[in-house]
Order: structure tokens, then C-alpha cells, then sequence
């Protein structure tokens, strides 16, 4: 009889540890799932280019000031790599505009837009008057 009442206690402390496992599990899938929703926040904002240097898998690129410190990435395999490569050497010149660019939590470049020239009109011709 003590032999049934022991099996059966630790039984249900056996039960009871695992129970609390279990919660302890579910509790740690809960913050991962927290933790991997902070890293697909994008990063917005506009900056001139400092340097842009080729890497294996595509450039790094640099900015001047405080808004994007560190190194940002654009990978080969992004859509429009040319144009993107192209906007941010064209920024990255004397006089060259800022350049608009949103990236991931890890500092990969998403997009980049060129700032638009400050002649609007200059592509159909009505800013100037022929002579």
C-alpha cells in the first residue's frame, strides 16, 4: 500500500515538472515571436552618400551624419541593382543631391530614390522659352 501511495506521489510530481516545462516553453516562444516582430521594422530616411565600397555580395555604403551610422549593405540580388548602385555614386560626387533610402533592422538598403533635380519641368521643355 505505502509502495502505491509513493508510485502515485511521484507520479504526480513527474506530471507537475512537466507542466511547468511546458509553460516555460510556451513563454519562451512568446518573447522569440516578440523579439522577430522588432526586427522586421524598416529604417526610413534621407542622407548624402560618404563612400560607397564593392563587397562580395554586392556594396557597402556610408552616410554623412547622424541619422544612418554604420555600414548599410545592397545585395546584388535586389531588384534594379544598376539604377541603385548608379543614384547612390551620383550622391556620392561633389555637389550630388541626398538620396532617400529604407532598409531593414539589419542596415540592408530596400530602396533607394534619387532627390529629384531642381529643374521639374526640364524633361518637356517649358521652364525655358525658345529664342
Amino acid at each position: 500500500m505505502l509502495d502505491l501511495i509513493l508510485t502515485l506521489f511521484l507520479h504526480s510530481d513527474a506530471i507537475a515538472q512537466n507542466n511547468a516545462q511546458k509553460k516555460s516553453l510556451n513563454t519562451q516562444l512568446f518573447e522569440q515571436e516578440e523579439e522577430s516582430g522588432k526586427k522586421e521594422k524598416s529604417l526610413s530616411f534621407s542622407a548624402k552618400v560618404r563612400a560607397v565600397r564593392e563587397d562580395s555580395d554586392g556594396v557597402e555604403v556610408f552616410f554623412e551624419g547622424d541619422k544612418a551610422k554604420g555600414a548599410f549593405t545592397l545585395s546584388q540580388s535586389v531588384e534594379h541593382y544598376a539604377k541603385k548602385v548608379k543614384a547612390l555614386e551620383e550622391s556620392r560626387k561633389p555637389g550630388g543631391k541626398a538620396v532617400s533610402i529604407t532598409a531593414d533592422a539589419e542596415k540592408r538598403i530596400k530602396s533607394v530614390e534619387a532627390a529629384a533635380s531642381g529643374d521639374s519641368n526640364g524633361d518637356w521643355g517649358t521652364s525655358k522659352l525658345p529664342d
